[in-house]
């Protein structure tokens, strides 16, 4: 171990809250993992609550949308503004997407330092 990780590490053993080195690193990082695991599902959930359906859907949703913007019949502000929304829900799925594939990450994570 490092000399920085033990001099930061020494007062919580100093202390008692952990016994060795090794157990407050162990815990710390599972809490760490934890708490990113729980900022991420937390997004994943908005989410969904914003717009009423699961990810995958909401991918079809989005095709639908822009097949209808280049096939309807709309006024060049109708266009407009729906081109507008579409662009700041793609923005939402890109979001959605990387928070959906860093919570897998760190679900992998938690496995391997996990016993």
């Amino acid at each position: 171990m490092s000399a920085e990780v033990s001099v930061v590490i020494k007062p919580l053993i100093k202390r008692k809250i952990f016994v060795t080195e090794e157990q407050a690193i162990r815990e710390l990082l599972r809490e760490y993992i934890l708490r990113q695991i729980t900022a991420l599902q937390r997004e994943i959930t908005r989410f969904e609550r914003k717009y009423g359906m699961h990810f995958e859907r909401f991918g079809e949703y989005l095709h639908e949308r822009s097949v209808l913007l280049e096939t309807g019949s709309f006024s060049a502000e109708q266009r407009q503004t729906l081109g507008r929304t579409i662009m700041e829900e793609e923005d939402d799925w890109l979001d959605w997407k990387v928070a959906k594939e860093m919570l897998e990450s760190w679900l992998g994570l938690r496995q391997e330092v996990t016993p």
